[in-house]
């Protein structure tokens, strides 16, 4: 039983074992494959990405990890296009200089030490 976003269930159709191939990484894979309409082909869950070793960054949207050296993998800047987006896949992938939840604030410092509390 596959949970979706939606808190539903779904049994898998099947499953598939591929080789795996992004960039340098190379992996023998398990996928569940299942009938639903997404804006992605496929979910690389966290049982993956710590077997391969592999540190994700949201925040540069892209995931590093060891073989021979430190190798990284950039995602796409804009993964979706409008026709076939979805609300929940592409909500941050909107192209908007400031999103509309986030007020931009500068703080500036006033040069002085906070109290330590003992």
């Amino acid at each position: 039983m596959i949970q979706g976003f939606n808190r539903g269930g779904q049994r898998a159709m099947g499953m598939i074992r591929i080789e795996l191939v992004i960039g340098d990484l190379k992996s023998n894979t398990l996928f569940h494959v299942i009938d639903a309409k997404t804006s992605y082909n496929l979910l690389l869950g966290m049982p993956w990405v710590h077997e391969n070793g592999i540190v994700l960054s949201t925040l540069h949207q892209c995931f590093k990890f060891y073989r021979g050296g430190v190798k990284k993998i950039l995602g796409d800047v804009k993964p979706f296009i409008e026709a076939e987006s979805y609300f929940a896949d592409s909500k941050f992938y909107i192209n908007e200089d400031v999103a509309s939840e986030v007020i931009p604030v500068e703080v500036h410092s006033t040069g002085q030490d906070i109290p330590r509390k003992d």
